[in-house]
């Protein structure tokens, strides 16, 4: 089992700036996908794999939250820790917290809605028994300590 909040280290560069060398908002996102996407990964569900062979692959962003707490100013390195906090028959809830390199100060704090379809009709459908087994154990309503 992964250890939870998963964590993933991004590098902001220059295009990912302002013009008042700030981390633009609309980055975070950016962000937050990529850790829930090497999340899934790490847990075995690979973007690269045929639907037939990863079928929870095929799920939307049904809903995203975020509060921007503190600006990024510059480039350098952020974590992004990422965890669920509810597994649904359809759906995925995953909290996230984007923070300065080394935890010490949090910038934004997201929650992310995922709902799994079933790639014939695009409408809603359960998540394999695989996924299930995967994400489960994992759910926490606790947030970590930050």
């Amino acid at each position: 089992m992964l250890p939870m909040p998963f964590r993933s280290i991004q590098r902001v560069y220059f295009d990912d700036l302002d013009a008042l060398n700030i981390l633009h908002n609309v980055r975070y996102l950016l962000f937050i996908e990529r850790a829930r996407g090497e999340l899934l990964q790490a847990l075995g569900f690979r973007w690269q794999d045929p639907v037939e062979q990863n079928q929870d692959k095929y799920h939307v962003v049904a809903a995203h939250q975020i509060d921007y707490l503190a600006p990024v100013a510059g480039e350098g390195d952020l974590t992004v820790e990422i965890w669920p906090t509810h597994l649904g028959r359809s759906s995925l809830v995953l909290d996230s917290l984007v923070m300065g390199r080394h935890g010490h100060t949090i910038h934004a704090r997201s929650q992310t809605r995922l709902v799994r379809l079933d790639p014939a009709t695009n409408r809603p459908c359960s998540w394999s028994d695989r996924f299930r087994e995967a994400v489960s154990p994992l759910v926490s309503k606790q947030p970590p300590p930050a």
